[in-house]
This record gives C-alpha cells, structure tokens and sequence, in this order.
C-alpha cells in the first residue's frame, strides 16, 4: 500500500511540472522564438543575460518588484501568471538554452 501512495504521490507531481516551453510561448511575441530581441525598444536581449542577471529580473517581475512602467509591469505579471519563485531558476534555463 505504501508504494502505491508513494508513485501516486511523484507521479501527481509530474503532472504539475513547470512547462517553460508553455511559459515563453506568451513571451515569444515580443521577446522573440529564441528570446532574441529588444521588446518595446527598452528590454535587455534575454538570451545573452547571465543566468543570474535573468534569474533576478524574472523574480521581480513575478512579484511585482520590477522598476519598469506599471503598464509594463502588470502585462508581464499576467504573462508570468502561475509562475512562482521556485520556477524561476528553470525558466532562465529554459530561455537561455533557446539560443
């Protein structure tokens, strides 16, 4: 019986992985498929930022620390909705590997 709440248990967190691929999607139109591009004509290039420097900037966009314009800041906070601090790590990887 153990092992059966066991694999239910790792198998129910599975399904409840973070998807980065389903995260950028939403930041791909401005940020571009390889997260290539200047958005808005003020936002640093995201794949060249070390995976710190991103790291940081995702974590104050998520909790709405970030010191860009207040329109700026709630769409990214709408995009990165669901996105919690422990999923940040693996988001910049994510968005560094699209290089």
């Amino acid at each position: 019986m153990k092992k059966v709440v066991i694999l239910l248990i790792v198998s129910s967190l599975t399904l409840i992985a973070f998807d980065g691929e389903k995260v950028y999607k939403q930041c791909a139109m401005c940020h571009g498929k390889k997260a290539e591009k200047v958005a808005v004509k003020s936002s640093p290039i995201l794949n060249i930022l070390s995976e710190e420097e991103l790291s940081m900037k995702l974590s104050k966009l998520v909790d709405g620390s970030s010191n860009i314009s207040s329109q700026y800041l709630g769409m990214h906070k709408s995009k990165l909705k669901g996105v919690n601090k422990e999923d940040i790590p693996e988001m910049s990887k994510y968005i560094l590997n699209l290089k």
